[in-house]
């Protein structure tokens, strides 16, 4: 079971331009006065901007520039004064996906050692190799969804937990990587469904509260350092995560396993 606040989980909303761009205004500290100083636009702008009214390109651009934002954070921002964008069905992508010289190459990866796993923007896994569903047991029982393996069972028995050496690490990765699709898939039943499900649990609540942090992939040479659920054995990973062919509904993730890089933070279960 979630861990479960009504109250809080209440609070949190679908992501929308004009409650990230106050968000990320919080963040500096700066009051809608010097927002607005440094936009170049008028205070009563900047509060109906934060509203919900949308802005010109020109401005949001002002926005990005006045807020030094990472690359992650302007593309999620020009995303969310986008319109937003269609997600397939899963079962439309596992198509694409599950072909047969695709499901050999998996297995070849399994050969070599590869954990590999095909992916919607939501964390639902449409195809992977045995190699990577034996790093995360459990994963049936959380409907398949990487998301919902990670936090939404009680805190005492996530599968997660057991596994990944630095769980708070990974968890804020996560919610890193799912702000951007959040926003983009924005009125997506398959993705409000998954946020409902979502902000009931304490720990995601945390994570989504705490910073602006965005993600689309990993940085270079950031490790995952996990624990082998047979053998106990403690090991990392560098994955590497892509848009597959082109298109922003499927994502290919992969990684090789190699000796523990430390040090690393205690597990805790």
């Amino acid at each position: 079971m979630p861990i479960i606040d009504d109250s809080e989980a209440d609070d949190l909303q679908m992501p929308n331009l004009g409650a990230w761009l106050r968000r990320i205004r919080g963040d500096w500290r700066l009051s809608r006065a010097q927002t607005a100083q440094r936009v170049a636009i008028s205070e009563t702008y900047v509060k109906q901007i934060e509203n919900g009214y949308r802005p010109t390109r020109e401005v949001l651009e002002g926005f990005i520039k006045a807020f030094e934002m990472s690359y992650p954070q302007a593309r999620h921002t020009r995303e969310l004064w986008g319109p937003p964008a269609y997600l397939p069905p899963i079962d439309e992508l596992r198509s694409r996906i599950n072909t047969p010289g695709r499901l050999e190459a998996l297995a070849h990866m399994d050969k070599i050692g590869m954990i590999c796993v095909y992916t919607d923007p939501l964390w639902n896994v449409l195809s992977a190799n045995e190699s990577f569903h034996h790093a995360l047991p459990g994963l049936d029982a959380a409907g398949n969804n990487i998301a919902v393996w990670f936090f939404c069972i009680h805190r005492n028995s996530r599968p997660a937990m057991s596994v990944a050496l630095e769980w708070d690490h990974e968890a804020h990765f996560h919610v890193g990587m799912l702000r951007g699709p959040f926003g983009l898939y924005r009125t997506s039943p398959r993705a409000r469904e998954l946020f409902d499900h979502l902000r009931q649990d304490r720990d995601f609540r945390r994570f989504w509260n705490n910073d602006t942090h965005v993600a689309y992939a990993r940085q270079p040479n950031e490790f995952a350092h996990l624990r082998d659920p047979a053998t106990g054995e403690r090991y990392s990973i560098s994955i590497d995560i892509a848009e597959f062919a082109g298109t922003r509904d499927i994502r290919v993730c992969q990684a090789f396993r190699q000796p523990l890089i430390g040090p690393v933070i205690p597990l805790e279960v």
